[in-house]
């Protein structure tokens, strides 16, 4: 099954509420019953909650189906892809890895981590493996076609 394609903020949001433990089941129950304020515990939405509960209302079976099954982000800017790998891997920003400008250089994932961002990454960004310790992958991630070249 080919993976649902969400924009930015709506992947960010499941990842938010992914990473304090909440499963896929009562997830789906928290969007169907359509209270924002049951999300608050997660933080700030993106821009809120409500724009992720009236998406899901407008598309139940598109939102189901990139929680269930999974996604693909449409377009990652660098900011953001700092973001996602804060929020879906507990990569600290600007510490867990460096800024080489159009790309970052030495983010460290393990091999499951590696497969999950390989599959929801946007097309605009390149995944090169440079080392491989124990479990650990090192990884460069760039920017595919950087302006200028």
């Amino acid at each position: 099954m080919q993976k649902e394609r969400l924009a930015l903020n709506h992947a960010l949001m499941i990842e938010m509420v992914r990473s304090n433990g909440v499963q896929d089941s009562e997830f789906l129950q928290m969007l169907e019953n359509g209270n924002s304020a049951g999300f608050e515990r997660f933080g700030e939405g993106i821009p809120d909650w409500q724009t992720l509960i009236d998406f899901y209302n407008g598309d139940p079976d598109k939102l189901r189906n990139a929680i269930q099954t999974g996604y693909r982000i449409t377009f990652l800017t660098k900011g953001a892809l700092k973001s996602l790998l804060g929020i879906k891997f507990g990569l600290e920003r600007d510490v867990a890895f460096r800024d080489g400008g159009y790309y970052l250089d030495q983010v460290k994932l393990s091999g499951n981590q590696l497969k999950e961002l390989k599959e929801i990454i946007s097309a605009n960004w390149e995944i090169i493996e440079e080392n491989q310790n124990d479990s650990m992958y090192e990884l460069r991630i760039a920017l595919i076609n950087p302006p200028g070249e």
